[in-house]
């Protein structure tokens, strides 16, 4: 992980305890995901299937900010014409600031930043050669709640505005391959470009229900799309229902 990764959150972290007390939060999720990919060297097949995932956030804030790290990982097998791969999703952490607006602090906005990992193989299709689409980013995101009776209700908007990424080479043997642990993290950080919207973009939307405020569980869906619009091009919509498990109030 790179030091990045932790040391601009525990500054982050410093500047929310200066202003005032700081509450602390935190959550775990599980995640049944129907994932979907077009992998342009992948003849025009589209892949889809079933997915488990799971993810921990922890949150802290005061009157008027909010910080909230997230790691996650996803795990499908999805599948065309009979043909079955292996997907994984890796987001060792996502971190949002977010300035409180509105009544209560119902709304709120701020900058967010990713290191994100999607690596794939189709044995069956292209034996053991690698694909993959990383991204380190930074971006943007919204939040809103909303009461209604004794149901509470959260919607998140997050997605990418600029960052570097890294993707597989078009290549011409795909029975030339090294699936070592070392090579593998290798290739994910191999021939970093910077990126803007205009050739890759992340983003997702999740919407919360908790039943009441002493509840101990809730639910949720979420929507994530995920796009690579240089050669070799890539797109990837994965819908996910979560179960969300709350701590003790």
């Amino acid at each position: 992980m790179n030091k990045c990764t932790i040391f601009i959150p525990a500054i982050l972290l410093c500047c929310l305890q200066t202003h005032s007390q700081v509450l602390k939060t935190h959550d775990h999720s599980i995640a049944l995901n129907f994932l979907q990919i077009k992998e342009e060297m992948n003849y025009g097949l589209v892949f889809r299937g079933p997915g488990l995932g799971y993810a921990y956030s922890a949150v802290w804030e005061n009157a008027k900010r909010k910080l909230e790290l997230e790691p996650r990982l996803d795990l499908s097998v999805p599948y065309a014409k009979g043909v079955i791969a292996a997907s994984m999703n890796i987001v060792p952490l996502r971190f949002d600031y977010l300035f409180k607006t509105g009544k209560e602090g119902r709304v709120c906005v701020g900058p967010c930043a990713i290191a994100e990992y999607n690596y794939e193989l189709y044995p069956d299709l292209q034996s053991g050669y690698s694909f993959w689409f990383t991204n380190f980013s930074l971006g943007g995101v919204g939040t809103v709640y909303f009461n209604l009776n004794k149901n509470r209700f959260d919607i998140s908007l997050h997605t990418t505005l600029i960052g570097f990424t890294s993707r597989q080479p078009v290549y011409d043997d795909p029975y030339y391959f090294d699936l070592s642990l070392g090579d593998i993290v290798r290739f994910v950080h191999q021939d970093l470009q910077f990126g803007s919207f205009g050739s890759y973009n992340n983003s997702e939307i999740e919407l919360r229900w908790t039943p009441n405020p002493s509840s101990s569980l809730a639910y949720g869906y979420c929507f994530q799309f995920y796009g690579y619009f240089n050669e070799p091009s890539l797109a990837i919509i994965n819908q996910s229902v979560k179960l969300f498990i709350l701590p003790k109030k």
